[in-house]
Formats: C-alpha cells, structure tokens, sequence
C-alpha cells in the first residue's frame, strides 16, 4: 500500500513538471497586475490570505495590498503612511 502512495506521488510530481515544462501558458503565466502608488508603479507578486503582496519601487522592503470592496485598496508598508490607491482589475 505504500509503494502505491509513492507512485502516486511521484506520477503527480511529474504531471505538475510536465504542464510547467510544455510551454503551454497557464493561468498564472499572465503578468501580474501594477498599482499605481506615490513611489512610482508596484507591481503584486502574491497573495497571502486576502492581502496581495507588492513589490514598491524605492522601497527596500514589499508592501501589503488589501481590497477595502469599494473600487479602492489600502496599500501597507513598513516606515511609510498607509495609502488608498484604485484597485487593480
């Protein structure tokens, strides 16, 4: 029964390296949205629970972006005002 948990885990670690490998695009192939802050453009490189992750120009450090759900988000970095900037579509 082992030896069955183990092929089956390495059948779908090759499946996941073959889809990646192909060339065929994925769904997270497309390049990830900009916002547009008082530094410059950021642009999100992840989520982490309902937050995105951002990468702030001039910062040495990345930045939190949470949706307020009213067509705006809250950009959050460390050292720096809590901003309000358009949510990206």
């Amino acid at each position: 029964m082992l030896r069955i948990l183990f092929i089956m885990a390495a059948l779908t670690v090759a499946r996941e390296a073959a889809a990646q490998n192909s060339g065929v695009p994925t769904a997270t192939s497309a390049p990830p949205p900009s916002v547009i802050t008082q530094a410059g453009p950021a642009l999100v490189t992840g989520t982490t629970g309902s937050a995105q992750i951002i990468i702030i120009p001039g910062s040495a450090v990345g930045g939190l972006l949470m949706n307020n759900g009213n067509g705006t988000s809250t950009v959050l970095s460390p050292g720096s005002v809590p901003q309000v900037v358009p949510t990206p579509r």
